[in-house]
């Protein structure tokens, strides 16, 4: 991206959302994203051999993309596309591809897919040495978040996984993304499914079946670490929610 041209960008995104123009801000983003997808793909092609996403139809979180914070975004990727011809390395990849990841499911709540070069993955066993963990102990990390592809050959972990996971701040993102594109593929029966699972564990933990008389007489503001009540509880709201949608669909 020239500097003119980002000036003008620049300029179009300020007066877009100045008016506050849903269909103004929609295309600015609409631009914006898909010069940072044909940069990465153009840049980082020893890495990336493709970004997939619905591009038939962008449905936008209107509430996100019209506030002051996707506002501010489309600004910082525009700073960023003028620096990706700078060499990066494996890290500030994996933090880029994050951002963008985030960035993406908050303007359309939809998935996102980077398909990898077969070269830059490396065998599950290389990870773990890498990280100085066992193999058990890195399929641990991998239900939790750490960065893995499902491939027909032993190579699925990205190289930019392991630095980013000894990051926390990207640590913490990558296990967040990893459950939202969880629940973005997965049907509501099996999220039931995993519901059911863990409240059987709050159940065995507790040797009860009810919340109510697991913490029976407890005040619950009072306790120094409450997490257990407010995961059981949301929970059983979610087994609820998704329990009516399915019965609704059916």
């Amino acid at each position: 991206m020239t500097a003119t041209i980002f000036e003008e960008t620049e300029k179009d995104i300020e007066k877009a959302f100045k008016l506050q123009s849903k269909p103004k801000i929609e295309k600015e983003t609409s631009y914006v994203l898909s010069q940072i997808i044909v940069t990465m793909l153009g840049t980082f092609k020893d890495r990336l051999k493709e970004i997939n996403f619905d591009t038939t139809y962008l449905h936008f979180n209107e509430r996100y993309i019209l506030s002051d914070k996707n506002r501010l975004a489309l600004l910082e990727w525009l700073k960023r596309l003028m620096l990706f011809s700078i060499p990066t390395t494996d890290l500030e990849f994996g933090k880029l591809k994050l951002d963008l990841e985030d960035w993406y499911y908050q303007i359309s709540g939809k998935d996102i897919d980077f398909e990898y070069r077969e070269d830059y993955l490396i065998k599950p066993k290389q990870a773990a040495e890498f990280l100085g963990v066992s193999n058990v102990t890195l399929n641990k990390y991998m239900k939790q978040g750490f960065e893995h592809i499902d491939t027909s050959s032993h190579n699925k972990i990205p190289k930019h996984a392991v630095d980013l996971w000894k990051d926390p701040v990207y640590c913490i993102k990558m296990q967040y993304l990893y459950q939202e594109k969880k629940r973005l593929r997965q049907t509501p029966e099996e999220r039931l499914s995993e519901v059911y699972e863990e409240l059987v564990q709050f159940k065995k933990k507790y040797k009860t079946p009810y919340i109510e008389k697991a913490f029976e007489g407890i005040d619950i503001d009072e306790m120094d670490d409450p997490s257990d009540y407010y995961e059981w509880r949301d929970l059983l709201e979610e087994e609820k929610e998704i329990t009516n949608k399915i019965i609704g669909e059916t």
